[in-house]
């Protein structure tokens, strides 16, 4: 087995990567955390990136990506999901590990939603940012009802999911303050604060929890 630390890279952005990030914090796991910085306006150059993409062996070259040994994935949830059972953040059967799996499409369509919007021209930001905050409601309402009484979205148990959700929701909470103020999904949001092993996450100031939201080309960073 490889002594090598686990890599992970992305944007120096939150953004896709982030959850991925929570679960190796919370887990205790030391990795390498590249991050890319692209350019500043106007060009936002991307060379960083696009200089190197094709020099890791992906078969599908993208951010994230993660190299662990001889395991190499891009696409978020793929990446995700094989942090789950390095982490031991898995479901407890495949009931409810297909109920998380659609809630984290789920949250990728609320993750469009805000993409769709942060990285419009200012005017399309401006007339379409109402009825994106409303579409939004919608689906945090009813991330509300999924959750339930339950302590974490998978029930008692946390998993990859509740990372995967909290990250998601928190971003619409920076966007848009009072957004979460839905009693159950305010408990579930600290109580993923809360857990042990994430304190240094949540309160070093050198944490990536600090980063910019987005990238320096959106409306909303």
């Amino acid at each position: 087995m490889s002594s090598e630390k686990l890599t992970l890279g992305y944007w120096k952005i939150r953004g896709l990567a982030e959850p991925m990030r929570m679960m190796l914090n919370y887990a205790g796991i030391d990795f390498n955390d590249v991050m890319y910085e692209c350019g500043d306006a106007p060009d936002f150059d991307r060379s960083c990136w696009f200089d190197v993409k094709f020099s890791f062996g992906l078969d599908f070259p993208n951010l994230p990506y993660l190299i662990d040994g001889e395991t190499k994935l891009t696409q978020s949830l793929a990446i995700i999901h094989y942090l789950a059972v390095k982490t031991g953040l898995t479901q407890k059967d495949q009931k409810e590990a297909a109920r998380c799996d659609m809630l984290e499409l789920v949250a990728n369509d609320l993750i469009g939603i805000g993409s769709r919007l942060f990285y419009s021209s200012p005017q399309d930001f401006a007339s379409n940012k109402d009825a994106a905050v409303a579409n939004a409601k919608v689906v945090i309402k009813q991330f509300s009802e999924a959750l339930g009484n339950r302590s974490y979205f998978a029930g008692d148990n946390l998993s990859c999911t509740d990372f995967v959700v909290f990250e998601t929701l928190d971003k619409w909470e920076r966007f848009q303050p009072g957004i979460l103020d839905i009693e159950n999904i305010s408990q579930f949001m600290r109580r993923i604060k809360e857990l042990p092993t994430l304190q240094k996450y949540f309160s070093d100031p050198e944490s990536t929890r600090n980063l910019p939201l987005n990238n320096k080309m959106a409306n909303f960073k």
